[in-house]
């Protein structure tokens, strides 16, 4: 019925929680009790079901929901063919049209958030706080359009199917917003989520209020009914966020967690919800450490920062490494502990004999942001980073520590469609080696076990690893040197690649080598075994034919800044994925693309800066690169034609019509083979 499809926000609870949500419901009772409540349109969850069972949306996430725990380093892949499927999906007109009419509305009056209003959120037990997305703010019909889309996108995310165990809501709705510009902005408790003492608290910070919500921006926690509270907050909002705190309760009935925004001298609630207790979070009360095969219990652990990695982790890593336990491949080991500053020497002790290597790295947050130390001095280094990642006793912090392998070699491996395993192989911790950078030596071994040596490659650096902070390979100019490996590693190599083939298909295996031995590092699933890795026209990264005006792209070093930086690589990297599509060096490469039609992009190497373009080029060609970087993965999985081609390159110029094959590349106005 199309009207229960989109329905003003302020009557969202006159209709059912599968419908609206209870966030929507929420606010809706909050204003209809007299409280500023922004004006706002909720799009329902029959809206959303509508646009899944009228395209091909229903389908995709039904069938890959069905494969989603088939294979587990498969999981990624299932939730990113989901969301890629409601990113791109055309949505049927009069669907569209009556957000439009909507969103249209509410722009008149200014910029708009769009909001989640999953069902399933805001519970007693479960909020899914910060789980889901919110976008904005949003000043046109087809910026809220892409914002809904990529917010119905993040149900699917590694961080829901985390933190719901794997049980993934199957109804979405959200709610489109006005956006009212802070000038304070924070998170009331009408009594402390810790302790649970009666009085309200508040987290308050002054800018962008989606900051404080996140994580990211550092905000004051204040007890309102403390005088101190009037030296930080102005009068009339302690006054006005004492009265909310009051006001919310005897509506609901219970202690809430409500967002709020100070404007213009008056206070807009953004979000009421239950403080949420039973299987929430918790906060420690003794010192543990968790191995990677034995995580369950973290679901129920406050681990601050680090439980994005957790997730990310849990979602593929921890599962592999359970799969490479029951086939005897070797991998590195990682663990997560929860301390106080007086429990690291039991807990080194206690870490030494699972960790194994002489060096580990240390993660209080996010990727990157820890250090390296030997494991003789892993007590001492937790001890100093203990203020790095404070929980909500603040007494205890968390960290995530895994094995640091000092590989000579490291490289990817994948079995062919002939049963040949390929094998490139780069001296370990050269930056360059994921992003297609540089040239590796390539081995292939036979069904039978002959190895055939088809290229050495020649390198001018080698690494070493230096305990610090950030990344813990550092490069040394070294003379000219050729790289090749032994048999014995070679074989160990095609071994491990072959049994992790054989039980999880088609994938692309990411390993570390050293002393004739190999250990695997990271699995990502291919759509099917490739070809043989060579072409008559040069090396084909991924087959097909295509047509169009080429595009050069001569320095790749901002989008190579921005991989790294953003993280891009298989998953989770294309136009799903904001913080991608926002950063200003991927916008600019992706506006040049989309300048013209059917763009053939010519650059040095296949970057991984270079995945997000690849939905808007029809082809690629590449003056040096290998078969089994990530952003030839992502080349074959798309469909995208790309090739190697040292002698056509350098010689393809902007505009030229060109044809790219598995036969070379050809200028097509006149036929003439380029190579």
């Amino acid at each position: 019925m199309k009207q229960d499809r989109v329905v003003p926000l302020y009557r969202a609870a006159g209709f059912p929680t599968p419908l609206t949500g209870a966030k929507a419901q929420s606010l809706a009772r909050l204003h209809e009790a007299g409280l500023v409540i922004p004006d706002g349109v909720c799009v329902t969850s029959r809206w959303f079901g509508e646009v899944a069972s009228r395209t091909d949306i229903g389908e995709t996430i039904e069938d890959q929901l069905r494969d989603l725990g088939a294979v587990p380093t498969g999981t990624g892949r299932s939730l990113e063919l989901i969301r890629r499927a409601l990113t791109r999906t055309v949505w049927p007109e009069d669907l569209v049209l009556e957000v439009c009419a909507a969103a249209e509305r509410l722009l008149g009056e200014g910029p708009v958030m769009v909001r989640s209003s999953v069902p399933v959120e805001d519970g007693a037990g479960l909020s899914y706080a910060g789980v889901f997305e919110s976008e904005g703010p949003l000043s046109t019909t087809a910026e809220v359009l892409s914002a809904l889309a990529r917010c119905w996108a993040a149900l699917y995310s590694a961080r829901a199917f985390s933190y719901a165990r794997g049980q993934l809501p199957r109804e979405y709705a959200a709610f489109l917003q006005t956006w009212v510009r802070p000038d304070a902005h924070g998170v009331l408790f009408t009594q402390d989520p810790v302790t649970h003492a009666r009085g309200p608290i508040t987290d308050v910070a002054w800018g962008n209020a989606t900051d404080t919500t996140s994580g990211r921006g550092s905000a004051a926690r204040l007890a309102l009914a403390d005088g101190d509270s009037g030296d930080v907050l102005p009068q009339e909002l302690r006054d006005s966020l004492i009265s909310l705190a009051a006001q919310g309760e005897q509506l609901f009935g219970h202690a809430l967690d409500l967002e709020w925004v100070w404007s213009d001298g008056r206070l807009h609630t953004l979000q009421a919800r239950p403080i949420t207790h039973a299987t929430a979070v918790h906060a420690p009360t003794t010192a543990a450490w968790w191995p990677d095969s034995d995580v369950g219990a973290l679901h129920d652990v406050d681990l601050g920062l680090c439980r994005r990695r957790f997730e990310g982790a849990l979602q593929k890593h921890i599962w592999l490494r359970r799969q490479c336990a029951a086939l005897d491949v070797p991998t590195y080991r990682e663990a997560y502990v929860v301390y106080r500053p007086q429990d690291t020497e039991r807990l080194a002790a206690d870490l030494s004999g699972h960790l194994r290597t002489e060096f580990v790295q240390i993660n209080w947050g996010a990727r990157g942001t820890g250090t390296v130390a030997p494991l003789a001095e892993l007590a001492d280094r937790l001890k100093r980073g203990h203020d790095r990642n404070p929980l909500a006793d603040p007494a205890f912090c968390a960290a995530h520590i895994g094995e640091i392998v000092a590989a000579e070699a490291s490289g990817f491996s994948a079995v062919l469609s002939d049963g040949t395993v390929v094998i490139e192989s780069f001296p370990a911790g050269l930056p360059g080696i994921k992003e297609g950078g540089l040239v590796p030596s390539v081995f292939t071994v036979s069904a039978e076990g002959a190895i055939t040596r088809e290229h050495i490659a020649d390198f001018d650096r080698r690494c070493r690893i230096e305990p610090g902070e950030g990344w813990w390979w550092r490069p040394q100019d070294t003379p000219a040197y050729s790289f090749d490996r032994s048999d014995a590693e070679v074989l160990d190599i095609a071994r491990i690649t072959r049994a992790l083939c054989d039980s999880l298909g088609e994938a692309r295996v990411e390993w570390y080598a050293g002393d004739g031995r190999a250990m695997v590092r990271d699995v990502s699933l291919e759509g099917g075994r490739l070809d043989a890795p060579s072409a008559p026209g040069g090396q084909l990264i991924s087959g097909g034919v295509a047509s169009g005006t080429v595009l050069n792209l001569p320095d790749l070093a901002e989008l190579d800044e921005a991989a790294r930086a953003l993280e891009v690589s298989v998953i989770g990297s294309g136009t799903d994925n904001a913080a991608v599509m926002a950063d200003a060096r991927i916008t600019a490469a992706v506006a040049a693309v989309r300048r013209t039609d059917n763009v053939i992009v010519v650059a040095e190497y296949p970057s991984a800066g270079l995945i997000p373009l690849v939905d808007f080029a029809a082809g690629f060609v590449f003056q040096r690169g290998n078969l089994l970087c990530h952003t030839a993965i992502v080349l074959r999985e798309r469909g995208v034609p790309a090739i190697v081609s040292r002698t056509a390159a350098p010689l393809l110029r902007d505009g030229m019509s060109v044809e790219v094959s598995p036969a070379g590349v050809t200028v097509v106005h006149d036929q003439e083979r380029v190579c």
